[in-house]
């Protein structure tokens, strides 16, 4: 199915949305390590449930770098950076998409320290369109174990990461 246009959206909007999904997870990890997997964007497929594809477009990252994802069942969607804060934020906006649920579209994820990991919180906002506002509450709670099960599975990676890496002292042969 071809792209169609979004209205591309503020940061502030995503808070105000007409609908939002909320995640608040701790992940076993620093917030550098979180990011570093934010920004690598084919690690996705493999922490994110449905998630088939996701590449960078150009060689650009940051705020104003785009992005393209398929999900399963979901569609494609292009994404077009509002705040690329190194360890700290992550977020874009949706300007096109296969997907007729919606008209605006948005995430925000934010990184706080907290203890020796990081506090993840996710925030999605859109606004539906006739058929996404008649699907919304079934595709609020699919939305909301969607996310939850996409941060554990990012913090099972991360430590599943650290342990391949972690070098074992030496053992003496005494």
């Amino acid at each position: 199915m071809a792209l169609r246009d979004l209205e591309p959206v503020e940061l502030e909007w995503i808070e105000r949305a007409p609908e939002t999904v909320r995640v608040s997870e701790h992940i076993e990890a620093p917030p550098a390590a979180v990011f570093a997997k934010l920004v690598d964007a084919e690690s996705w497929t493999r922490w994110f449930p449905l998630m088939t594809r996701a590449s960078w477009l150009g060689d650009g990252r940051g705020v104003g770098a785009e992005r393209e994802v398929k999900l399963l069942a979901l569609g494609r969607f292009r994404e077009r950076f509002v705040a690329f804060e190194p360890d700290r934020r992550f977020a874009f906006t949706v300007i096109q998409s296969s997907s007729r649920m919606m008209t605006r579209f948005a995430e925000d994820y934010r990184l706080t320290p907290e203890g020796d990991g990081t506090r993840f919180d996710w925030t999605m906002g859109a606004e539906a369109t006739g058929l996404g506002k008649r699907l919304a509450p079934g595709m609020r709670f699919f939305m909301q174990q969607l996310l939850t099960r996409a941060a554990r599975n990012l913090d099972k990676q991360l430590v599943a990461q650290r342990t391949t890496t972690y070098e074992k002292p030496a053992v003496s042969s005494k």
